[in-house]
């Protein structure tokens, strides 16, 4: 019994000081519920911003207009098609609802003219919630001016020629969060180097800091950029996902990923900086990563997070890249002007290479 309690005593302090145990059996949970409770936490109240362009003078227009007007969930704005679709294009709206000109005319013919609903597909929140609500009001709609058939009728037109599936969405923010890890958790070869006393062996040496970590950036931005070919060539081949494949997109693309990969790797530096040992590296990059995985676009849309979390998103590096990435694969409104995502990543990447210098130990 006493063998017993000493062998459960010594399996206890082990696990304890084991940080990595203790992150992935507490802390790991409590940050997976915490996040999903933002995620999912939007509050029913926001407001999406919808375009409704009315051509038509009839009574049956009146309806559509009024019907959609009650609906708490939208901010309607009035105005002329092209203004409407311009504002669609440049992220301001979420949808553009068209009424077309004698289109009560029609319903009372018999033959009812169908209303365009423009949206961008690139934008989830447009698909999973808009639409669907847009469809909704149409019922309505349909059930006020007669109870026979259906004839409001809508016309889906997208900003792209071709549609857009769910995976089309996915990939870009995989290949941004591939990046990520790869940057953050490259780093942890300096700290394993510094654990073996290897780096106070190379301090005797003639080389330099800047020449250690130079061979390990080239070294980690090769893998990042081969990583990120073999995700975007699998998911082609595979799943057959929409790409922007002109030379410029693709240039750019691999432009991204490199400055995405070194500002995410500056960070690992920095983090790997004030730890001692490896098994300490882990804990603390993936509380950094963690969060960012969820709350930055990669899986979830933007605009599913709620209002009161948007400051700390647009300033996640995650965001930036992920929202660049997505727009050099596959186009659409922007929410993050590609400028401004560019200009964030070279800001940290700056930031935290000044800071992994100054607090660079060789032991």
């Amino acid at each position: 019994m006493r063998a017993l309690a000493q062998l459960t005593l010594a399996n206890t302090r082990e696990f304890v000081r084991d940080r990595a145990a203790l992150f992935w059996t507490f802390a790991f949970p409590l940050l997976f519920v915490l996040i999903f409770g933002l995620v999912f936490s939007r509050d029913s109240a926001t407001q999406y911003e919808i375009g409704l362009v009315n051509e038509d003078a009839s009574p049956q227009a009146g309806v559509l207009v009024d019907t959609l007007e009650a609906m708490d969930v939208f901010d309607l704005s009035g105005g002329n098609l092209a203004d409407e679709i311009a504002s669609l294009e440049d992220g301001d709206r979420r949808a553009v609802i068209a009424i077309p000109s004698g289109w009560g005319a029609s319903i009372d013919s018999g033959s009812p003219m169908p209303v365009d609903i423009h949206y961008d597909e690139t934008r989830q929140s447009s698909q999973q919630v808009v639409v669907p609500v847009i469809l909704q009001a149409f019922e309505v709609v349909d059930r006020t001016l007669t109870r026979s058939q259906p004839v409001v009728r809508p016309a889906f037109q997208t900003l792209r020629s071709e549609r857009l599936s769910t995976i089309d969405f996915i990939v870009p923010g995989i290949v941004a969060f591939s990046v990520m890890n790869a940057g953050v958790f490259g780093a942890v070869n300096i700290v394993s180097l510094r654990e073996r006393r290897v780096l106070r062996r190379l301090q005797a040496t003639p080389v330099s800091r800047l020449t250690l970590v130079s061979a390990d950036l080239i070294l980690r931005m090769v893998l990042v950029l081969a990583q990120s070919a073999i995700l975007i060539v699998v998911a082609r081949l595979v799943f057959d996902i929409r790409l922007n494949s002109d030379a410029g997109s693709l240039a750019g693309l691999a432009g991204v990923v490199v400055l995405g990969g070194l500002a995410f790797l500056a960070i690992g530096f920095f983090l790997g900086s004030f730890t001692k040992t490896e098994q300490g590296f882990f804990p603390v990059a993936q509380v950094v990563t963690f969060p960012m995985m969820f709350i930055s676009g990669v899986f979830f849309p933007l605009e599913f997070m709620p209002d009161w979390l948007r400051p700390v998103i647009n300033v996640l590096p995650l965001t930036h890249l992920a929202e660049a990435t997505r727009q050099l694969m596959i186009g659409g409104a922007t929410t993050i002007p590609m400028g401004v995502a560019v200009a964030a990543m070279a800001a940290y990447l700056v930031v935290f290479v000044a800071l992994a210098v100054r607090l660079f130990r060789w032991e």
